[in-house]
């Protein structure tokens, strides 16, 4: 982890659920119904945590971080972390660092997801 990295706590639907993680191990995150699945790299593997939660609640709470993305209804990613996009205006399919996924960026999110990818790969 990076020295100057804060933990991003994340608050969950059930009081009881906690989950934090540094912004560089973050992958992306996927909706699941009622819940949202981390895909974590720790330790030098993939790692998945879930809790109960929704996508938009997360996107709120991942706010301050403009690389930390919502590229389609079911998906955050870390724009840091993608290696390769393929596709153009009308949606995307990105590959990440540390994953084998392929994500997508839908068409209604492809020109906001653009103007990031170029501040953070120049």
């Amino acid at each position: 982890t990076i020295p100057e990295e804060q933990n991003i706590p994340i608050q969950s639907k059930l009081k009881k659920e906690k989950l934090s993680f540094y912004p560089s191990e973050f992958l992306y995150a996927e909706s699941e119904g009622n819940y949202v699945i981390f895909h974590l790299f720790r330790e030098g593997k993939e790692v998945k945590e879930t809790i109960r939660n929704s996508i938009s609640n997360l996107e709120q709470q991942l706010s301050e971080f403009p690389y930390l993305v919502r590229t389609h209804r079911a998906f955050i990613i870390n724009i840091k972390q993608v290696t390769q996009k393929e596709g153009n205006a009308s949606g995307y399919q990105l590959t990440l660092k540390n994953t084998e996924a392929k994500l997508p960026v839908s068409r209604k999110r492809a020109k906001p997801f653009e103007t990031l990818f170029d501040r953070f790969h120049d």
